[in-house]
């Protein structure tokens, strides 16, 4: 067989390697054509899963986005499995609201400290998780307790100015451009002096030094 040609970099393949992979695009077609006639003969996927028919789908596109329910009209069928489905047909539950200004704004006022109950009802036609991945996305999150005693002074003031201002760990992170620092509590094993005055900068403290 003659090599390929090149013209300008590009190779031209000759017209028997070209007739071989035709052929070979043709025996790949005949090969899938008999592989999902052999599912509807068997009714089952190559994996053991029972192929989906007519009266599913229909149950399914009518019972959508309440997957539990088309689950106990059909047990056979797992709600992971129901999600797919209508993902791949096309009738996924429609696209969850988009947080818009105001609601930020009350995220910011109520997440923070509010109960359960509270956030819930600030926010009406949304999940609780829903809230918090929406938060967390945003970088708000739950007050905690305050931090146990570092032992070390500068770091325990940066700690409780804080705490009192209602910042975060990873809010002492973003201020003292110290990436996960603070929110991995890295002091416990190599405490970083120059992330800690970056920090307390930050919080309108001022350093000092104190001779004995």
């Amino acid at each position: 067989m003659p090599l390929p040609q090149s013209v300008s970099g590009c190779s031209i393949l000759p017209i028997g390697g070209h007739a071989m992979t035709l052929s070979w695009i043709a025996r790949g077609a005949a090969s899938a054509e008999r592989g999902r006639r052999l599912m509807e003969l068997r009714g089952v996927t190559p994996n053991g899963h029972p192929l989906w028919n007519l009266i599913e789908v229909g149950d399914l596109v009518e019972t959508r986005p309440s997957y539990p329910a088309f689950v106990a009209l059909h047990p056979r069928r797992t709600t992971p499995a129901s999600r797919s489905k209508a993902s791949r047909i096309g009738v996924a539950g429609p696209q969850a609201k988009q947080w818009d200004t105001n609601e930020v704004l009350r995220l910011r006022r109520v997440y923070p400290s509010g109960t359960r109950d509270e956030i819930i009802a600030a926010f009406p036609g949304r999940s609780y998780s829903a809230i918090a991945r929406a938060a967390n996305a945003r970088g708000i999150y739950r007050k905690k307790g305050p931090e146990p005693p570092t032992g070390i002074r500068i770091l325990d003031q940066i700690l409780l100015r804080a705490g009192a201002k209602g910042y975060s760990l990873a809010d002492l992170d973003r201020f003292s451009r110290s990436k996960s620092y603070f929110r991995c509590r890295r002091w416990r094993k190599t405490p970083d002096n120059a992330a800690h005055c970056r920090a307390a900068r930050a919080l309108g403290g001022t350093l000092r030094a104190s001779f004995s």
